[in-house]
């Protein structure tokens, strides 16, 4: 069963990374020192205007609590305290979309344990309504959200990892939903995302099926009807899904993580099929898909149980490795502070908060150096804007010698660009 760690709000054309961002000249990738908000459990996180202010707000579930918790933006980037809401017991993913046409984004979460969604409509003044459950498959696991009839009101797909099925619930209007219609896909799919990947203007499905190892798409026929057409191969386990223009041809990607697992990228062809795997060795649990550095094309940030990554784009969908940063769990992309620039709003489960981090180019990101060569980690803090101040050599007799042993400040910590980090290397043991 695969408790997914990130879901973004998904309209016409895929993931919506919130928050419209003008086109710039390319800038070196930074971000500012992370301001935490403590919530009630964490797990999935989204990002959608809850209050209809024009800002995006957080949404986070609380899997054990059976809620998820709402933290509105106060317009700058900057957060109220978390309000709690109950919905049925085990929400492992969130998504936020406007579903019944009042401006407001509404929540949706999928249960589990429960095999339901629960869907929380916005009230108009930042708060939620009671929930409304509908029936899903067996283990529903992710949930995103979609016009898949193309009647203009936005519908919802849930992958039910226990089913090996997608279930389909088309808007009946008002916000409320018609039974669900189960599509076939791989075994046991457990995250979910839209797109329209041949350009037919119907909204199709794609699944990361975590029993098969596969990545199955569900073409759309036509009124919310749909039939799988391929799987496209990955490693089995509990992946998650993201979907977006890396190479810029107009056609959605499929980006893939998993704990334990490279990243997989899938580059579309002009058929609607997807060429080849490649694969980038970071081991992210979670993706979301954007443009951090303004250069035109989408980069990618994984998060998961080793921390968060952004992989920079150089174009054509190749990926490099970018910044690092501690933060453990989930992670998804939005202009925040209404700048023009994608923010990350991130989960970190051991320290149980919401961490924001503004897009502020030209800063020191510390990197992580400790373990590393001298020479290798002045090329991790050359990546993060910062350079090596004093280095200190002291015999260790556990740790080999050359290798980093502290640095201060630590991993994760903020600097001006240039900031020095201080490095303590071992000479190894004493003879």
């Amino acid at each position: 069963m695969s408790l997914r760690w990130i879901v973004l709000c998904v309209c016409a054309g895929g993931v919506l990374a919130i928050g419209a961002v003008a086109s710039a000249a390319s800038t070196p990738v930074s971000f500012s020192r992370a301001k935490a908000y403590h919530v009630a459990g964490l797990g999935s996180i989204a990002l959608g205007d809850v209050n209809g202010d024009g800002s995006p707000d957080v949404a986070t579930t609380d899997y054990a609590g059976g809620a998820v918790s709402v933290l509105l933006n106060k317009r700058d980037g900057t957060f109220a305290a978390a309000r709690k809401y109950v919905t049925a017991f085990s929400p492992a993913s969130v998504a936020l979309g406007d579903l019944n046409g009042d401006g407001n984004a509404d929540l949706v979460t999928a249960n589990v344990w429960n095999d339901t969604v629960s869907v929380l409509f916005a009230a108009g003044d930042g708060t939620l309504q009671d929930r409304h459950d509908y029936e899903t498959g067996f283990g529903p696991s992710d949930v995103a959200i979609g016009d898949l009839d193309g009647d203009g009101m936005l519908d919802l797909a849930v992958a039910n990892d226990q089913a090996d099925a997608v279930s389909v619930l088309r808007n009946a209007g008002g916000g409320s939903f018609e039974a669900r219609q189960d599509h076939a896909t791989g075994a046991g799919p457990d995250a979910v995302a839209i797109a329209d990947v041949n350009r037919d203007g119907k909204l199709d499905l794609f699944t990361a099926n975590g029993a098969a190892g596969s990545v199955s798409v569900l073409l759309n026929q036509g009124h919310g009807n749909f039939e799988q057409s391929s799987d496209y191969e990955i490693a089995a386990g509990f992946p998650s899904l993201a979907v977006g223009d890396l190479n810029g041809d107009s056609r959605p990607d499929l980006v893939v993580a998993e704990d334990g697992a490279p990243l997989t990228v899938f580059l579309s062809r002009a058929d609607g099929t997807f060429g080849p795997r490649r694969e980038y060795r970071v081991s992210p649990g979670s993706v979301a898909i954007g443009d951090v550095n303004g250069d035109g094309s989408s980069d990618v940030v994984s998060d998961g149980f080793v921390g968060l990554s952004v992989l920079v784009n150089r174009g054509g969908g190749t990926l490099v490795r970018g910044l690092e940063y501690p933060e453990l769990g989930s992670a998804a992309l939005g202009d925040l502070n209404g700048d023009g620039r994608l923010d990350v709003a991130a989960t970190d489960v051991y320290a149980g908060v919401v961490s924001i981090r503004v897009n502020a180019p030209g800063l020191c990101n510390v990197q992580q150096a400790t373990d590393l060569s001298l020479a290798a980690a002045k090329r991790a803090l050359a990546r993060g804007h910062c350079r090596a101040g004093k280095i200190r050599r002291v015999y260790a007799r556990w740790i080999k010698p050359g290798l980093v042993i502290s640095q201060n400040p630590s991993f994760g910590a903020v600097l001006p660009q240039g900031g020095k980090v201080n490095l303590v290397i071992s000479k190894g043991k004493r003879k």
